[in-house]
């Protein structure tokens, strides 16, 4: 006997997800809840953004996370999704409206400076359109020395 051929019900990943919608007065990648000011090795690091549902967009060989370390060149990146000591959490406030916290464990060996939490994420409209954001956390200041 042959298998059943189930097909007609396999939709696609962009087709399970509902349309997103930002909080009134706000906008995807805006921060919700900001860091505290400064931070110490062994701390974690929360920050929360209206954020958008991840299976939008998989970002396969790409990130939804960045902690970036100020230099003079600019803004460095030195951990993502796929470094244990970050997490990236994701969950529905309203009908259509994300919340996304992205959590750091500030490792003991690290480098004091002003740091950051970047989060990119992909709205899906109506019409099933997806639109690329990315949300930037206040700066902050972190000690290499333990609290």
């Amino acid at each position: 006997r042959s298998p059943s051929d189930l097909s007609h019900r396999y939709r696609s990943r962009r087709d399970r997800t509902v349309s997103d919608v930002s909080p009134s007065g706000a906008s995807f990648g805006d921060v919700v809840v900001a860091p505290r000011e400064t931070y110490a090795a062994g701390q974690r690091v929360t920050v929360v953004f209206v954020g958008a549902h991840p299976g939008n967009e998989l970002h396969r060989g790409g990130t939804y996370l960045e902690v970036q370390r100020r230099e003079v060149e600019g803004w460095r990146t030195i951990r993502d999704d796929g470094d244990w000591e970050t997490r990236f959490v994701w969950k529905r406030a309203h009908k259509g409206e994300s919340e996304v916290t992205i959590s750091w464990d500030i490792p003991q060996d690290v480098t004091g400076g002003w740091y950051r939490i970047r989060y990119h994420g992909e709205t899906k409209g109506d019409c099933g359109v997806l639109h690329t954001f990315t949300g930037n956390s206040p700066q902050f200041d972190v000690s290499a020395h333990p609290a």
